[in-house]
């Protein structure tokens, strides 16, 4: 299973769905926008997946767009194989 997160610091958002992951233990793969050295880099990647993304986090779930932090929930909720489409 692989998750993206791609966040910034000092966004509760963005802490919550790392801290979401790591109560279910799913891996995460966490991207900071504002990191001082792959920050710039991680940002033109959201950008070319996510062209209209305003907000953060926006979360990739085995290579699915989900959105945001809320989605994240609900797909972890509503499914039984954690983002794997199963029920």
């Amino acid at each position: 299973m692989s998750i993206v997160i791609f966040g910034r610091s000092n966004c509760n958002w963005c802490d919550r769905a790392r801290e979401a992951c790591a109560q279910y233990s799913l891996e995460c793969t966490y991207k900071d926008v504002d990191d001082r050295f792959d920050g710039p880099t991680y940002l033109a990647e959201l950008k070319q997946l996510k062209p209209d993304a305003k907000t953060v986090p926006q979360i990739w779930w085995n290579g699915k767009y989900l959105g945001g932090y809320n989605e994240l929930i609900k797909e972890i909720e509503n499914t039984r194989e954690y983002g794997q489409g199963g029920f």
